[in-house]
């Protein structure tokens, strides 16, 4: 389990949990989890971003990236427990929907 990542499978949940304020889209952490995630047979993501405050510009392209890839495999990936900040900033650039906010 990683300090900056936790991740609980549950039936075929994959409930991910960001505990960093910055969510970095140059981690390596993040990387690996959202490519490890894509090889489960999980049909339902959940992103959890309770401590999340920022979301760098390559974070949100990896969250992107996941997203798309995710949805070729039928796996619906949902953003949770978002601070209102950022949720207003994912709905300026029109990406709420998109994460099913």
């Amino acid at each position: 389990m990683n300090e900056k990542i936790q991740i609980e499978e549950k039936g075929n949940t994959i409930h991910i949990k960001f505990m960093d304020q910055i969510l970095d889209g140059n981690s390596a952490e993040l990387r690996e989890t959202l490519a490890n995630t894509l090889e489960k047979s999980a049909t339902e993501v959940l992103l959890d971003m309770e401590k999340v405050v920022i979301v760098s510009s390559l974070g949100i392209s990896r969250l992107l990236s996941f997203k798309n890839k995710a949805d070729e495999k039928r796996m619906t990936v949902k953003i949770i427990n978002i601070q209102d900040k950022l949720k207003e900033t994912l709905k300026k650039l029109m990406l709420d929907q998109f994460f099913g906010l």
